[in-house]
């Protein structure tokens, strides 16, 4: 087997980089190649390399933001993607069963078997999980840029309340090969995964390898009410809720005015313009690797 580890030092705010020595001996011991990424930019060039050079897994240890620069670089490619989880939410490692200890996904990435998943499209980017326009990619922003003491999914449930003190609904005009949506939203978000922002399992039913993007609009309602929705989403009991609509669609676009902030995987994406972003997937576009059972 020819595997390499990708660190991100900045991952988790610092994590990484606490982890650095005890991930490389750990890559040592396996015989496997160790490197460090600088930027995002370096994450996408550096998995491009790996998947020129042959590399049958490249380990990436960081969180959903550096898994979705490295999916940059393998997409279309055979080499797969492991996810060491050290960063925030680290929905992705979830979503293929991996452990959240480091070490134990070290193992678990060198034992599972290779796998293909999806790639969500939104506005010509790809995505491995959640994208979002609106309101949560707004509680993502504030996550990333503005919370600085917790640590984990409490980041992402302060970001919401603080969020929606200020927040104002735009206006959406959403057309698919699913169905359609004309409405004032709190947000919209394009699910290839079942989970995001730690743990909420926004679609339940999204299964990564089915060549579908599930789309959840949570419809314009009070902020009491949305409050009252919110702790619902970790464990998917908001579906059904009167003011949420589910899609499965395979294309689309998306028209919102005023402009809103997109995210994807975490990431910053800048905000909507003028033009409708157009909505996709790629089927199996990524090769990962799935945990192995353990129990």
């Amino acid at each position: 087997m020819r595997a390499r580890l990708l660190l991100n030092p900045a991952a988790g705010r610092g994590r990484g980089a606490r982890r650095c020595a005890r991930l490389e001996a750990l890559a040592r011991a396996a015989g496997i190649g160790f490197e460090t990424s600088t930027s995002a930019g370096d994450l996408v060039e550096r998995a491009r390399r790996a998947a020129e050079e042959g590399v049958e897994r490249l380990l990436v240890a960081g969180g959903d933001g550096t898994w979705h620069w490295a999916a940059q670089g393998l997409a279309g490619s055979a080499t797969a993607l492991a996810p060491i989880a050290l960063g925030t939410g680290n929905d992705l490692a979830r979503e293929l069963g991996f452990p959240l200890d480091a070490e134990a996904a070290f193992r678990s990435a060198l034992a599972g078997e290779l796998a293909r998943i999806d790639l969500g499209l939104l506005g010509g980017r790809r995505f491995c999980g959640v994208a979002g326009v609106g309101f949560d990619a707004a509680v993502a922003e504030y996550a990333r840029t503005r919370v600085r003491r917790l640590r984990g999914p409490a980041v992402y449930a302060w970001a919401t309340i603080a969020t929606l003190a200020t927040y104002r609904s735009p206006a959406v005009t959403l057309v698919t090969d699913g169905g359609e949506y004309r409405g004032e939203v709190f947000f919209v978000a394009f699910a290839n995964t079942s989970h995001y922002g730690g743990g909420m399992r926004i679609a339940p039913g999204a299964d990564p390898a089915d060549g579908r993007i599930e789309i959840v609009v949570v419809r314009r309602c009070s902020k009491l009410r949305l409050l009252g929705v919110f702790p619902r989403v970790y464990r998917g009991g908001h579906v059904g809720h009167p003011a949420v609509t589910l899609l499965s669609a395979t294309r689309g676009s998306l028209e919102i005015r005023p402009a809103q902030l997109i995210n994807a995987d975490g990431e910053g994406l800048g905000r909507t313009g003028e033009e409708a972003l157009a909505i996709g997937v790629e089927p199996g576009a990524l090769a990962v690797v799935r945990a192995p059972d353990m129990h």
